[in-house]
């Protein structure tokens, strides 16, 4: 089992830094990623496919530009290097986190985590996605309302279906004496699927994570009951290059790659 994360929100890459990360994807990921227009959308984009070979060297201890990446119908990226291993990926405001085993499939989400309270005009649409049950724990705790959300997605991600799996056949029961704290997990979740208690032996592990503003993510897995709990490794950009190897490229391309990132439109976000 491997959980990995790293906060990129605050990372402003060196010249150095970006030159290096773009060798060490192929060229037609990175052609996918420079389709976006803001200079976040690219370096989360880029975060991410990177700690997918980190995670495969890590894993199998060989080179990361040996492993070819490719992608279901549904656009969920795979490795068959050992088709017995499955791993998630997932993005949201500042994290980018991964998670990997070779028991079963994994579904992996992070949002960010709120303790204020909702709008009450925002509860009607509540109404369209989450059950009566689900709707009274979001109405008693609002911050209930991106636990269940991520608990959501993640199911979803293990079925590796994509967005047309209706929201409203899952219905979350959570201890509501649990707190989300510091190093801790949360795993005794119950999900009902059509009225009925789901038999798929999987399991929801629930982490939050503090920011450096003050701020919490919560990152969910829906995983087999086989795999152990545990907690989350941060990483930073020079851990995730360290494991990351080269491909060959024209060094003229280099250059390029810098000077289309500064190019690229900021947001407030980045």
């Amino acid at each position: 089992m491997y959980r990995f994360y790293i906060n990129c929100h605050h990372w402003r890459p060196t010249r150095q830094q970006w030159i290096y990360a773009n060798r060490c994807l192929p060229i037609d990921e990175l052609k996918r990623i420079d389709q976006y227009v803001y200079q976040r959308d690219v370096k989360f984009t880029l975060i991410g496919q990177l700690l997918i070979r980190y995670l495969l060297n890590h894993v199998f201890h060989e080179k990361s530009s040996s492993f070819r990446i490719q992608r279901t119908k549904l656009n969920r990226p795979f490795s068959q290097l050992n088709p017995s291993f499955d791993f998630n990926l997932s993005h949201h405001h500042q994290l980018v986190c991964i998670a990997g085993t070779f028991h079963g499939q994994i579904g992996c989400d992070t949002i960010l985590y709120q303790t204020n309270q909702i709008r009450k005009e925002n509860y009607e649409l509540f109404r369209k996605k989450f059950t009566l049950n689900e709707y009274e724990l979001i109405k008693k705790k609002s911050s209930n309302f991106y636990r269940l959300w991520c608990l959501k997605e993640s199911y979803i991600k293990w079925l590796g279906i994509g967005m047309g799996f209706q929201l409203l056949r899952l219905n979350f029961h959570m201890d509501e004496t649990e707190d989300l704290i510091p190093n801790k997990i949360i795993s005794n979740t119950i999900l009902n699927i059509d009225n009925q208690l789901n038999t798929d032996n999987i399991r929801f592990d629930e982490q939050i994570i503090f920011l450096n503003d003050n701020e919490q993510q919560i990152i969910t897995l829906c995983l087999s009951r086989n795999n152990h709990c545990q907690l989350f490794v941060e990483l930073n950009i020079d851990d995730i290059l360290h494991g990351c190897t080269p491909f060959d490229k024209n060094k003229e391309d280099d250059l390029i790659s810098w000077e289309r990132f500064q190019m690229k439109r900021q947001t407030d976000l980045f």
